[in-house]
């Protein structure tokens, strides 16, 4: 079996354990294939927005590759926050690693659902921000989600219709939460 996907690392492009991988290169995992923090076998995701629920960065510090598994596979759905799919397979290849201004680009041209999820796992910079406002600015349920998890209005969806809409339109007009000030 093959699967094409993606797979997050440390900054220094070490897996969890302290393992190094570099791009272009194949490696194999030898016993019994299986889930968890003593699995055995290489943990990646199909969906870019999946690899962040569960790896946790800094800001600004992503560290993904897109990767094949080859091999063994073993498929993992998890739907405590929503539909997340992983996988572990037993051999697995480093095509490309990812910019973080990349994965960006691609998630903004992914599809809502996946932006909710990548949204909820990802501090997005200012910058990022606002290319996400600007993609945002008319659908507001995801302006909404956007507010909530990246802007701090936690407050958001207990307001009342008006204090939501005067929310939504201080974050478009002022890049900003209007409850954390200039």
């Amino acid at each position: 079996m093959e699967v094409k996907g993606y797979k997050a690392f440390n900054v220094d492009k070490t897996n969890r354990y302290g393992k190094p991988f570099k791009e272009g290169e194949t490696y194999r995992a030898h016993g019994e294939i299986s889930f968890g923090n003593d699995g055995n076998g290489f943990h990646m995701c199909t969906s870019l927005s999946d690899v962040f629920r569960y790896f946790e960065y800094p800001l600004g510090e992503a560290c993904v590759a897109e990767v094949i598994g080859r091999g063994k596979c073993l498929e993992f759905n998890d739907e405590y926050y929503g539909y997340y799919e992983m996988y572990a397979v037993e051999e697995i290849t480093i095509t490309h690693f990812m910019e973080r201004k990349e994965i960006i680009a691609r998630m903004l041209k992914d599809h809502d659902f996946n932006n909710r999820k990548f949204l909820m796992t990802l501090k997005l910079t200012e910058h990022e921000k606002k290319q996400y406002l600007k993609l945002y600015r008319k659908n507001i349920p995801m302006l909404e989600w956007l507010l909530f998890y990246q802007f701090g209005c936690t407050d958001l969806y207990s307001s009342s219709f008006e204090e939501r809409e005067n929310q939504i339109r201080m974050v478009l007009e002022n890049g900003q939460n209007s409850n954390q000030g200039s």
